[in-house]
């Protein structure tokens, strides 16, 4: 059946749409491929944003917009892939080019669909030549799914071994990703390519699917002849090791602020050597040098390196005459982060989203052999001199070599690193580390914020014990009065039962009669739901604990 259109809209439609949101926007809307979307708006002869048109409408300069040439109402349905019309180019015939056609295992006729590489090793012509790639220009020329069995197994002491053979495996990895061969075998892709390696079998280049995947032209490198053994075994572990999905680019960002980024990020220039910087990396520059010709004089003083104050950034990581480099690295990173809001400290830090991040200068350093100097060659003679009188003469301890730095810089921001190499330098990655220095800040924060929330549930966690403690206080000091105000409950009882008991044992005489009057009172003033006042002892705390509640002597004191 043929493919339905992802959107079918007029040609005034989607050029209003491609000019509001970009085209990769409107790829994301309608989950069609950028690359086959922008394709079928060229073939649609439909203007489309140039480079920088975002970033100059967000910083708020002028831009001009071509007008839609008419045809204007005519209905374009957009696919989600493109069927590919374009003849291929003449080449020289070779034997490399050729397809493979399909093949099908003698001993079996069950098909299991796994597609056979797009070409085949040349064996048939004696002058072919095993170094040279094949081109492929599009792949639509690749040859149909071929069918091959299952992997060929064996079952040894109660564990299952994969039979690598060389042709086949050769096929499978330039037909399918290592990962998806992996599988297949039930191995991690570590293992295919350790086999690969063994039995001198070539894998597809970093970058070789993507290039296939959008549509452009790719190596194909022959198999080579080989005298070692065509199979290999090797034990199925059963495990596979499944790449994790690249991470999106400042995804923590709305997609209007993180297009504005993208945009300056793709287009940081350095400064000229001969333009000014900026002020604070100048007042940085001088505190370096002040601290250097400090250091300076204090090791010429003999005075100990960890005395002396701490070394500045860019101080001692690298040499001076890196140190301009590093600081026209800074400089070209402020000035385009400048205008989003980004700031610079004065120790040369950055200011990203409220959170500073700091860049780490380093330096590569070679070995070379040592120079004496004056002071190290009066050591040597004076060790020779002494030689000549005594054999126990200590021979002075000079290194043999110097580490000497060699101009390569390597800066890290956060966990990622940026180093000088064969294909590229630190200045051609100027956008890279502005958007890291985005990642690092959020990342920052995030554990800014985690720091924050262990530290306030942690406070509200003490101000909850603190509480309980406090209401667990109260409660021992109610529990010890309910129990002080029982035992005189209990005393006042025991009095009026004493009471009752002496006004019982006969006719109370007057004495009698005034000293029940008199206990009475006392019982009343033990018992503290009368809480009577005593004329001596006033009135009783029934709460407080016997001891302190204890009737005493006063002495004359």
């Amino acid at each position: 059946m043929p493919e339905e259109p992802a959107l079918s809209m007029t040609r005034k439609q989607l050029y209003d749409e491609i000019w509001e949101i970009s085209v990769a926007g409107l790829a994301r809307k309608y989950n069609i491929p950028y690359s086959q979307l922008m394709k079928q708006i060229k073939a649609a002869a439909i203007p489309i944003p140039s480079s920088g048109y975002w970033t100059l409408l967000n910083l708020g300069k002028p831009t001009t917009k071509p007008e839609l040439p008419e045809p204007t109402d005519s209905i374009i349905s957009i696919y989600k892939t493109v069927p590919r019309t374009r003849t291929k180019k003449k080449k020289v015939e070779s034997p490399l080019t050729k397809v493979v056609k399909k093949e099908q295992h003698p001993a079996e006729n069950r098909p299991v669909s796994v597609a056979d590489p797009p070409l085949k090793e040349a064996t048939s012509s004696p002058a072919s030549d095993t170094s040279v790639s094949a081109v492929i220009e599009d792949p639509a020329d690749l040859a149909p799914p071929v069918v091959i069995n299952e992997p060929e197994t064996f079952t040894q002491y109660g564990q299952t071994y994969n039979v690598y053979d060389r042709e086949t495996l050769y096929k499978e990895v330039w037909a399918a990703p290592v990962t998806e061969v992996a599988k297949r075998y039930k191995v991690s892709d570590v293992a295919i390519h350790k086999v690969c390696k063994s039995l001198e079998i070539p894998t597809p280049p970093l970058g070789y699917w993507a290039k296939l995947r959008a549509g452009k032209p790719v190596s194909v490198i022959p198999l080579p002849k080989s005298d070692k053994a065509s199979k290999k075994h090797g034990i199925q572990t059963g495990t596979t090791y499944q790449q994790e999905p690249e991470k999106e680019v400042l995804a923590f960002l709305n997609e209007e602020d993180r297009s504005v980024i993208l945009a300056i990020a793709s287009q940081i220039l350095l400064p000229d050597e001969d333009a000014r910087m900026h002020p604070k990396i100048i007042a940085h520059r001088k505190v370096v040098e002040e601290w250097k010709e400090q250091h300076k004089n204090d090791e010429n003083k003999g005075w100990n390196r960890r005395n002396s104050e701490p070394a500045p950034f860019l101080a001692d990581s690298i040499s001076d005459e890196a140190l301009p480099r590093a600081c026209r690295i800074i400089d070209a990173l402020i000035n385009a982060m400048e205008p989003l809001g980004c700031a610079l400290t004065n120790d040369l830090g950055f200011v990203v989203n409220g959170e500073t991040v700091r860049l780490a200068f380093t330096e590569s350093e070679d070995l070379a052999n040592h120079v004496l100097t004056k002071d190290e060659n009066m050591q040597l003679l004076k060790y020779e001199d002494e030689r000549k009188h005594s054999s126990w003469a200590s021979k002075p301890q000079i290194r043999k070599y110097d580490h000497v730095f060699n101009g390569r810089l390597s800066l890290s921001v956060g966990q990622k690193s940026f180093r000088d190499c064969k294909s590229y330098v630190l200045e051609n990655r100027l956008g890279n580390v502005m958007i890291e220095l985005y990642e690092a800040a959020e990342k920052i924060k995030k554990d800014r914020e985690a720091r924050e929330e262990v530290e306030r549930q942690r406070q509200e966690e003490e101000r909850r014990r603190e509480e309980r403690r406090k209401r667990y206080n109260v409660e021992v000091d109610r529990t010890l009065a309910l129990t002080n105000l029982a035992e005189d409950y209990n005393t006042a009882c025991k009095i009026r039962n004493y009471i009752s008991v002496v006004a019982a044992s006969g006719t109370p005489d007057e004495k009698t009669a005034e000293w029940i009057e008199w206990a009475k009172a006392k019982a009343d003033w033990y018992d503290p739901t009368v809480a009577k006042v005593d004329v001596y002892f006033g009135k009783r705390e029934h709460e407080k604990d016997e001891e302190k509640k204890k009737l005493e002597h006063k002495g004359w004191w």
